[in-house]
């Protein structure tokens, strides 16, 4: 079922202006209920521009935005309502940080939603919980956090709020790798938990390939690609003429293909090239581990 869609979106930057941009041109796509959809495209493509969209941070200048069927601007009034179910991560989401305590940022969202303070205390201690945040931390001020620390309570801020839909624009941008597989691994438990839909803006192929249901790839604002991983990841030759790359495992198998080695060329995750090359081996009587 279909939770959010754009329909003929465009937006220019400086509109009437000697050097306006166009930011968006048409683009009209559907995310499904509980799926992950990755959004890729080189810098300039309007991957954020979408993003600030879909939960009203911009206004189109043409085209709608349907959150559950209903345009998001029909009444300019309830926009406000619109972000509290689809909540908005940005690249650098420690910047959202402002309370005097941890624990009041993440309460910030389910106050301005109404909600009594037993319901209000549980969320802010679910989504603490949710991204590894402890008791401790939360009598903290944010700016006394690290800046992993800042990130995961600044998430905990949008998941509090538990939208259904979430977008997140680079959550993982200058994490290190434990960091980032535990940001990834939070953002699948809650998309699991609440069966919520999720739109992650990501430059790792690696990543993309490994969680995303779908994959939509934009191009000087237009839709260039919307398919699975495995189909857009299969057009290898035209992402790599947009500035793209396919994830570093399918470039490994695309060279043993070269070399005459009989290797699939759906390969694009670190656990199925595990399992080709596993039976492989299997077949030649190579003992594995």
């Amino acid at each position: 079922m279909t939770v959010l869609e754009t329909r003929d979106l465009c937006y220019t930057y400086g509109a009437g202006m000697p050097f306006a941009h166009a930011a968006l041109r048409g683009v009209s796509v559907a995310f499904e209920e509980g799926r992950l959809t990755a959004v890729i495209g080189h810098t300039g493509s309007g991957k954020s521009t979408l993003a600030q969209h879909l939960n009203g941070l911009l206004k189109p200048e043409s085209g709608e935005i349907l959150l559950e069927g209903k345009n998001i601007w029909e009444d300019p009034k309830k926009i406000r309502d619109v972000r509290f179910k689809v909540g908005m991560v940005f690249q650098y989401p420690e910047y959202q940080l402002f309370e005097d305590t941890v624990e009041k940022d993440i309460a910030f969202g389910p106050r301005n939603m109404g909600l009594s303070e037993e319901e209000i205390a549980a969320r802010v201690k679910e989504a603490a919980a949710a991204v590894g945040l402890s008791d401790t931390l939360l009598q903290k001020s944010p700016f006394d956090l690290s800046g992993g620390e800042k990130r995961r309570a600044a998430i905990a801020g949008v998941l509090a709020m538990r939208p259904r839909v979430l977008v997140l624009d680079e959550p993982t941008a200058g994490l290190d790798p434990v960091g980032r597989e535990q940001m990834l691994r939070q953002i699948e438990q809650y998309r699991e938990t609440h069966d919520a839909t999720v739109l992650l803006i990501s430059h790792s192929m690696e990543d993309v390939a490994r969680l995303a249901d779908r994959v939509l790839v934009l191009k000087d604002g237009e839709v260039a690609m919307y398919d699975t991983a495995p189909a857009v990841f299969a057009r290898a030759d035209e992402l790599e003429a947009m500035g793209l790359t396919v994830p570093s495992v399918a470039r490994v198998f695309a060279a043993l293909r070269q070399r005459g080695v009989p290797v699939p060329a759906d390969v694009y995750t670190v656990k199925k090239a595990c399992a080709v090359l596993c039976d492989l081996f299997e077949e030649r009587g190579v003992p594995t581990c």
